[in-house]
């Protein structure tokens, strides 16, 4: 079974997530079927400065698309070190991050709305996330 948005459910979801995201820092809505699906589509709804650490994946690519606000996405090396952002906003709306490079994304207006469109199971994903040891560095970085 497929989900399809219809246009009168999409204002509802709209708001609950605003209802949602009142409370979290970032809410999720699943177009795929189930966490065994291999092609996985998310729209994230993410507050301002929400930092989950950086992660890469190393069975599959990722693509993110912007639906409204703006979107840093940060490319990392192994050591922390911010090799490249990616500003993602109205006019620039769409990056493809390979697989096995270490990435995190931040919303830099107050809510920001996203698609992350991967091809692997969320159940038998290979994911590794950078060292924690690196998190202090990279908050600093980032100026949280």
């Amino acid at each position: 079974m497929y989900k399809f948005l219809k246009y009168s459910d999409s204002i509802e979801l709209q708001k609950y997530a605003k209802k949602k995201i009142k409370f979290d820092k970032v809410f999720r809505f699943n177009f795929h079927k189930n966490n065994n699906d291999e092609d996985q589509l998310m729209m994230i709804w993410q507050k301002k400065n929400y930092y989950y650490p950086p992660k890469k994946f190393l069975d599959s690519h990722k693509i993110y698309i912007l639906i409204k606000g703006k979107l840093n996405v940060y490319i990392f090396d192994h050591k922390g070190n911010v090799k490249q952002t990616h500003y993602l906003s109205k006019s620039n709306n769409i990056c493809r991050i390979k697989k096995n490079v270490y990435h995190a994304d931040i919303a830099t207006t107050n809510i920001s709305i996203h698609c992350e469109v991967t091809n692997h199971s969320f159940n038998s994903r290979k994911i590794k996330f950078l060292s924690s040891k690196y998190n202090k560095k990279i908050t600093n970085y980032l100026k949280f």
